[in-house]
């Protein structure tokens, strides 16, 4: 209230000189006069607003470079352009203005504001980038994009991601314990019953840009995998739960659909559970909702890469687990096929152990 107490004093200030100025030496009637001068700080406010925006949009894809790998330009260019209610309000309001007076006196109103001088013209400029910036016309400026960055790990990805590590990767990938096998022990003992190789012996984590993840993944592969059975449960008690079960599903992936008859690829492999219920979260209106929505790209890129680090930065779960994080859908719309993202990362390992 201080905030738009001082300015609208600036204002009244600015606004009384400039129609005493404008009516000093010629008979103005002082209702169209303070029309004009009404409509030329509405459209200077959007202008400056425009500017405001403009800078910084050009300001993240200069120093954001991750952003610019992540987002396409127009998914940038819509997130600073998108208008909230206030500035929706200023640009209708200014745009009737502008139009009616227009059509009023055959001249656009803008052309008096060179009729001010620049004792009203550059203050009431300077005005406007200060209301812009105290108030919450543009309040994208105070949530930019990197916003979750300088949260210091507070933001729901990098909770998400430590909650999965800690409450279920570093529980199951390592062989902690001698009564307690890890994924590769369990993948070793499944390829000796069941007489079949993995090329590849790691978990198999998918992260999809959306965070929805088919129950089966057979419906996200175009038929190219089906669940062929389970690896060795493990119980562990936690927080009261005695004897809780935690599995992990092996799947047959057939290049190119099973029908081809190419030999099947083992690997084991599952969706990050925490984003699946990340993303029915976003299915209800909670009072936090709307934030997630806003954020959720960013939320779920965070709980990537922190998951990542968290992974490599353990010498016990450090090359026990795959992250496959990738958008659901192509640059022409189709729905990626998670099974060629799978057999894409197994050939660049396999090729990287070779080299």
């Amino acid at each position: 209230m201080k905030a738009y107490l001082g300015y609208g004093i600036v204002l009244f200030i600015i606004f009384a000189f400039a129609t005493y100025k404008l009516t000093k030496d010629r008979p103005v009637v002082s209702l169209i006069t303070s029309l004009f001068i009404t409509s030329v700080f509405f459209i200077v406010l959007v202008f400056c607003d425009l500017i405001l925006r403009l800078c910084q949009m050009l300001v993240t894809f200069a120093t954001d470079i991750d952003q610019q790998s992540e987002e396409s330009f127009w998914s940038v260019a819509k997130y600073y352009f998108t208008l909230n209610t206030p500035s929706a309000i200023v640009i209708i309001v200014s745009s009737l203005l502008l139009l009616g007076l227009t059509v009023t006196v055959h001249k656009c109103p803008l052309s008096y504001a060179w009729d001010f001088g620049a004792y009203v013209c550059v203050p009431l400029i300077a005005f406007s980038f200060g209301l812009l910036r105290m108030t919450n016309m543009t309040d994208w400026e105070t949530r930019s994009l990197s916003d979750l960055s300088a949260m210091k790990g507070l933001d729901y990805g990098t909770g998400m991601a430590y909650n999965f590590y800690y409450g279920y990767l570093r529980l199951t990938l390592p062989s902690t314990e001698t009564t307690k096998k890890g994924i590769i022990e369990k993948i070793e003992n499944f390829e000796d019953y069941h007489n079949v190789t993995f090329p590849v012996h790691k978990l198999f984590i998918l992260i999809p840009s959306s965070g929805y993840i088919s129950q089966d993944l057979k419906e996200a592969s175009y038929q190219w995998m089906e669940n062929a059975s389970e690896l060795e449960e493990d119980k562990r008690s936690r927080a009261g739960n005695i004897g809780r079960i935690y599995r992990n599903n092996v799947y047959k992936i057939y290049s190119d659909g099973k029908k081809s008859g190419n030999d099947p690829v083992y690997i084991v492999v599952e969706g990050a559970t925490p984003l699946l219920t990340f993303y029915e979260v976003l299915k209800h209106n909670h009072s936090e909702s709307a934030t997630y929505k806003e954020y959720k790209p960013k939320i779920i890129k965070t709980f990537y890469k922190k998951l990542q680090e968290i992974l490599q930065s353990e010498p016990e779960t450090k090359n026990l687990c795959e992250l496959i994080y990738y958008k659901d859908y192509d640059a022409k719309g189709d729905k990626v096929n998670v099974a060629k993202l799978l057999l894409k990362r197994i050939y660049e390992i396999k090729y990287s152990a070779q080299n």
